[in-house]
């Protein structure tokens, strides 16, 4: 009885403390649609070898983003005799942890969403996916290029300013000093207000071609984007997203966050702490 006794210890140690900071776990957003390219190109007539090696790809994306680093590319079938090449890659966002799950979705959803496509891109919230007939890995996709926007407005000029900044200094980290085609980070717009930014480029670009992706975006947001407080505008190679509250995840993952969350300061919890405790308990 006793062994039994310190084998339940860990894990019901484990529940006592999640319970204890349950209100100071970090929730994670689900994965949410953002938007595709679909419409941009005419439904065709697949064939069966091109479906099948579709099938394949998409199969493949979505079992290697469990064990990958968050991102990989490859391709599946002959182009020079056969002509029945896919072309597939998935890249999830830098900051989280879930990548198959985002991976997952999108597989599942994008032959729902784009129908008949030799190609497709399809960007969610966590990841993007894309696949095509023609090789596009280490190539810019600007267009089409999709823009979500928050219901706040912005009329402060200095803040706009703001944002701006936050952005050039973010894309020259991404790109110039950590090499790792993404960054977060953020500023104190006041003594109880902060914002935060997030950019990333696909990770089978250079430093040179994200940081020309990352700067056409951002020159979209003076049209689009630039009094909302909130924005989210991205393409398939490139994203850049701006917002009052730290959408991004906090983990060990992340390059460090340049301002804290006022409203929770440095002492989250994140339930992928929970869940590596529960394991190193075991």
């Amino acid at each position: 009885m006793e062994g039994r006794q310190l084998n339940l210890t860990p894990i019901l140690f484990a529940f006592i403390l999640y319970i204890s900071f349950k209100q100071l776990i970090t929730k994670a957003e689900s994965p949410t649609y953002v938007g595709d390219d679909c419409n941009y190109s005419t439904p065709k007539v697949l064939s069966n070898a091109y479906k099948t090696n579709l099938k394949s790809i998409l199969s493949y994306l979505s079992a290697d983003a469990a064990t990958s680093k968050g991102y990989n590319y490859t391709s599946i079938g002959d182009n020079t005799t056969k002509g029945d090449a896919v072309y597939g890659l998935y890249d999830c966002r830098g900051d989280v942890y879930f990548c198959e799950v985002c991976v997952a979705s999108v597989s599942r959803e994008v032959l729902e969403r784009c129908p008949n496509r030799v190609s497709a891109s399809i960007l969610y919230s966590f990841c993007t996916l894309r696949y095509s007939n023609e090789n596009f890995f280490g190539k810019i996709s600007t267009y089409p290029n999709w823009t979500h926007v928050g219901s706040k407005t912005v009329s402060n000029a200095i803040e706009i300013q703001k944002s701006k900044d936050l952005m050039k200094i973010l894309i020259k980290k991404a790109t110039n000093e950590s090499n790792q085609l993404y960054y977060m980070g953020g500023f104190y717009l006041s003594s109880t207000e902060s914002r935060y930014g997030l950019v990333q480029c696909s990770r089978d670009l250079t430093n040179e071609r994200c940081r020309q992706c990352l700067e056409i975006m951002l020159a979209k947001v003076p049209i689009c984007c630039e009094h909302k407080l909130g924005w989210h505008v991205g393409s398939a190679s490139c994203l850049i997203r701006y917002d009052d509250y730290m959408f991004y995840l906090n983990h060990e993952q992340s390059p460090s966050v340049l301002v804290p969350d006022p409203q929770t300061g440095d002492t989250s919890i994140t339930l992928r702490f929970y869940l590596l405790l529960v394991i190193n308990l075991q």
